[in-house]
């Protein structure tokens, strides 16, 4: 990977906006494992200290990458009408970028809370999902299950295809495997 120059001004314009986008990118590329402050701030052209400025640590930096994720694919699902098409939306999302898919799927739930923006990303996929999977279930309950089995077998099937497990020809037979388990539910 090249570096930018450093800069020779102080100011740098919108710099949250850029380390995000490079830290997406750098994400996308190699995966959140390896990704540091200093690499990102090696790629934007500034000291790795001003990245502090905008995030407290590398997870938040981390956690901003994993809302903008949340953020597109909530905006796909949003055009889903079946569920069918939700799945098949959901996974080619997961697939075409595995790394980030990654990170999004790393975020301990229990800790949303210290990122609201965050968890209201992951709540706008799960509403998505409420929408297409629960029209008819009224309890919470019920409603908050039937998620649960969706995500549980949306990611299973998804970790299970990438590591090789399932005998499936293509992205198009785990889709059609996945909408008839679904169907089932």
């Amino acid at each position: 990977m090249t570096t930018r120059p450093r800069r020779t001004t102080y100011r740098h314009g919108n710099l949250k906006s850029e380390a995000l986008a490079i830290a997406y990118r750098l994400v996308a590329d190699a995966g959140h494992e390896a990704l540091s402050m200093r690499q990102v701030a090696d790629a934007v052209g500034v000291a790795h200290r001003s990245l502090y400025n905008h995030f407290e640590d590398r997870e938040a930096l981390l956690d901003a990458v994993a809302t903008e994720a949340y953020e597109r694919l909530a905006a796909i699902l949003a055009e889903t009408q079946t569920s069918d098409d939700y799945v098949a939306q959901y996974v080619r999302f997961a697939l075409a970028h595995r790394t980030i898919y990654g990170l999004m799927v790393s975020r301990p739930h229990g800790t949303m809370k210290n990122s609201p923006s965050l968890q209201a990303a992951v709540h706008k996929v799960i509403t998505e999902a409420m929408r297409i999977f629960c029209g008819d279930i009224e309890a919470p309950s019920e409603r908050r299950r039937a998620v649960m089995k969706i995500y549980i077998l949306l990611y299973g099937g998804i970790s299970l295809y990438g590591a090789g497990i399932l005998d499936l020809p293509s992205e198009t037979a785990l889709i059609a495997e996945l909408s008839a388990m679904s169907a089932k539910m």
